[in-house]
């Protein structure tokens, strides 16, 4: 499985905008090929503080929604409406050991706890 995850940290004012933005894409990337599940968290401690997780059968599955139109308005939203973000990074299991890599195409194994 691979997962790709974005933290990101929204202005209080632009925090109804970008959940509504979020929830509008959720149904349509869990039903994209490959998609095992999507989820959207918001941080209890801070409101304008959320975090996205999306979990993928396969590298394929996440280039594609990766390159997807649903990807580009998150990105969008992202950009454009965050004040603080993480970039986004993909984490394989591959047999016992753990494989991050972020978009610059950095990467890093470490054994998996």
């Amino acid at each position: 499985m691979i997962l790709n995850t974005a933290r990101v940290t929204v202005e209080s004012d632009k925090r109804t905008e970008f959940f509504q933005t979020v929830s509008d894409l959720l149904d349509r990337i869990k039903t994209a090929k490959g998609c095992l599940g999507f989820h959207f968290y918001v941080d209890t401690r801070d409101e304008n503080s959320s975090l996205l997780v999306g979990e993928w059968e396969t590298e394929s599955d996440l280039e594609r929604h990766l390159n997807s139109s649903d990807f580009a308005i998150l990105r969008g939203a992202i950009t454009v409406l965050s004040t603080q973000r993480d970039e986004f990074r993909a984490l394989i299991y591959l047999g016992g050991r753990q494989t991050a890599t972020n978009r610059a195409g950095m990467t890093a194994i470490s054994s998996r706890m």
